[in-house]
């Protein structure tokens, strides 16, 4: 098959249409159940008060904004691809009418209490407007109030004919770009499109105390879903049934798509093995040293040679012996082979997977 074969079946897999509306509208639709924010989705819900205000200010200013992206669902509803910030911002900003004092039945709330869209907006200063202070949509003036309501906006919608992996590269590299989300909130909200078991049951996996108090992670990176993705590298490093053919991210992305379709589960077996793997790698170092180096921080490299290895070798190890090996192996020259620049290409990958589990069966 030839590359213009392939582009021409591609394409048919992405059906979009485009059209302007309102900001009324859109809330509207909100507000009826026909615009859908996957509860996984709105917890990324991150712009502070001062990006809150200043997406008001745009409007109110004519400023362009850039389009919102949304995927037709089978029922005849939409639910949001891109645009979660400046869609929250406005159901926040609105959020008196829109929940008529009541939160939603669905429970998905950011835990930031500037990040609740239920809980109505109150602007600060505007960049420039400064007078904006203090205001809400309750004691803003009718006439600014209307120039909001009114304010238009591109849709670009992704077809119900859209294939589900055509609608996982839309959401994925529009938020790649956008940089806002981390690579593995992007692949728990994208998974959901394929099946939401493996999605729901990797994220209550990372709420483990044994696990988090093994990886000893900032707040920062738990909030960005990093314990998620360290099991998920865990899980794809031992359970892939097929050869890394790309660098790590992209590996994880297909790994997570392939359990997301029901082809891998996170049945009581293999989560018991990996409480264990945790336990007794947090029972040797409760200080979370098992995935950093000397006088450095947190290394996902160390990470992929140590866990693999102990979830490997689960069933020949015991704590001193696991401790005993983890200090030879920061001393083995074979460390430095696969980890440091180029860490993230396939054939370090590969290095580290192997080294894991060759070193702690010894």
């Amino acid at each position: 098959m030839s590359v213009l074969d392939d582009v021409s079946r591609y394409r048919h897999e992405i059906a979009t249409d485009s059209y302007t509306t309102t900001w009324r509208e859109i809330i509207g639709q909100y507000k009826d159940g026909d615009l859908k924010i996957d509860p996984e989705y709105q917890r990324l819900f991150r712009w502070d008060v001062d990006q809150q205000t200043q997406y008001v200010e745009s409007l109110l200013l004519n400023i362009p904004s850039p389009p919102l992206f949304l995927a037709a669902n089978q029922d005849g509803g939409f639910e949001v691809i891109d645009g979660l910030q400046r869609l929250s911002t406005m159901i926040r900003f609105f959020a008196a009418e829109v929940f008529d004092g009541n939160a939603p039945a669905v429970a998905h709330l950011s835990d930031e209490p500037d990040n609740n869209i239920t809980v109505p907006l109150t602007l600060a200063e505007g960049p420039i407007i400064g007078s904006l202070s203090g205001f809400t949509a309750q004691t803003l003036p009718e006439a600014l109030i209307r120039t909001i309501r009114y304010a238009r906006i591109t849709i670009i919608l992704l077809e119900k004919e859209s294939s589900p992996t055509a609608r996982y590269e839309v959401f994925k590299r529009l938020n790649k770009q956008g940089a806002i989300l981390s690579d593995q909130e992007i692949r728990n909200c994208t998974a959901r499109l394929f099946g939401v078991e493996f999605p729901t049951a990797l994220r209550e996996m990372g709420e483990s105390v044994t696990i988090r108090s093994a990886l000893q992670m900032s707040g920062e990176d738990e909030r960005r879903m990093r314990v998620e993705e360290m099991i998920l590298r865990l899980l794809a490093f031992n359970h892939s049934q097929t050869a890394p053919r790309h660098e790590v991210s992209e590996f994880l992305d297909e790994f997570m798509i392939f359990a997301s379709e029901g082809k891998f589960r996170l049945t009581p077996e293999v989560r018991n093995r990996i409480e264990k793997t945790f336990e007794m790698i947090g029972t040797a170092f409760p200080d979370g040293k098992a995935f950093r180096f000397p006088r450095s921080g947190f290394s996902t490299n160390l990470f992929d040679i140590v866990a693999t290895g102990v979830y490997a070798n689960l069933d020949n190890l015991d704590v001193e012996e696991f401790k005993k090996r983890h200090a030879q192996l920061l001393k083995s020259s074979q460390v430095s082979e696969v980890t440091g620049a180029g860490s993230n290409t396939r054939k370090k990958m590969i290095g580290r997977i192997e080294l894991g589990m060759t070193w702690f069966a010894r």
